[in-house]
């Protein structure tokens, strides 16, 4: 008996079509809005505000300590940064 799993490109998340954005604390003191599927922290960070359209407890994310590397997914709204440095990819 096999079973056939459905085709997953309903998992995968595409930013080739739309733009970045590199946020750090001099760009609108830290502060960028929009539409966001994922940051992606390049330097140690601190979020200091951070907002999500059906993200489940998104406060517990705004924490010093985000090391680089790191990447949040989800769909973000407004983020603002206090150190570091991210890229914010649009959907």
């Amino acid at each position: 008996m096999s079973t056939r799993l459905p085709n997953p490109s309903y998992n995968a998340v595409s930013f080739e079509s739309k733009s970045s954005t590199v946020l750090d604390t001099t760009v609108n003191g830290g502060t960028a809005q929009g539409r966001f599927g994922a940051v992606q922290i390049l330097k140690d960070t601190t979020i200091s505000a951070l907002d999500g359209l059906n993200v489940e407890n998104v406060a517990k994310l705004q924490t010093s300590g985000l090391a680089a590397g790191t990447v949040l997914y989800g769909v973000f709204t407004d983020i603002t940064i206090t150190s570091g440095l991210v890229v914010l990819h649009h959907v």
